[in-house]
Order: structure tokens, then C-alpha cells, then sequence
């Protein structure tokens, strides 16, 4: 009896041990993008460039970036990316089409509205 009951409280403490350290791992994440999207929004723009590299396709959470709308499909154009945003999931999906038209200018008077 005394074994078992031994045994049985070294698994509890090991699942709090998981658990806490599962809960510390996101939160510094979470702290981690926020101070992210805090920064100015040139910076903000920078990085956003930065990561437009290419790729065929590159997902942002909303929370890392605190741009516009608006700023955000114009860095993605100037790339010659697409922009779709996803609001249940919260993340921003950049798909590379180089072989679009560039915008009209149509296209920069929507994109000053956050779309419906």
C-alpha cells in the first residue's frame, strides 16, 4: 500500500510539473508577441518584409503584427504576395503570386477599410 501511494503522488506532482511548465512555455510567448506588436510600425513593416521572402506560403498570428490592414496589403503587394486573412483562426495568410497585376488604384481605396 505504501508503494502504491507513493507511486500514485509521483505521478501527480510529474503532471504538475508538465502542466505548469506547458502553461510558463506559452505564456512567454504570448508575452513575446505582444511586445512584438508594440513596436513601431516601420519596424513592424521591416520585419513583415523580412519574412516575405519568397516562400510559397507565409502565416502570421494577428497578435504578432499590429498593423493596418491597409499597410499590411501593401507591404505584401510590394512582394508580390496576396493577402487573406482568417479571422476565426486569427492569422494573416500571405500567398506568393508574382505573376499577379499590380493593384489599381481601386484596389488602395478599399484597403483602407478593414474588410466585412
Amino acid at each position: 500500500m505504501i508503494v502504491a501511494a507513493g507511486a500514485e503522488t509521483l505521478r501527480t506532482v510529474a503532471a504538475y510539473v508538465v502542466v505548469g511548465g506547458l502553461f510558463g512555455v506559452g505564456m512567454t510567448f504570448t508575452i513575446i508577441r505582444f511586445a512584438r506588436s508594440r513596436k513601431p510600425r516601420e519596424e513592424q513593416m521591416a520585419r513583415l518584409a523580412a519574412r516575405l521572402n519568397g516562400d510559397r506560403q507565409v502565416c502570421v498570428r494577428m497578435e504578432e503584427i499590429g498593423l493596418e490592414y491597409a499597410d499590411l496589403v501593401r507591404v505584401a503587394y510590394s512582394r508580390g504576395y496576396g493577402l487573406i486573412v482568417h479571422r476565426v483562426a486569427k492569422y494573416y495568410e500571405f500567398v506568393y503570386a508574382p505573376h499577379r497585376a499590380p493593384p489599381g488604384p481601386h484596389h488602395f481605396t478599399r484597403a483602407f477599410r478593414r474588410p466585412t
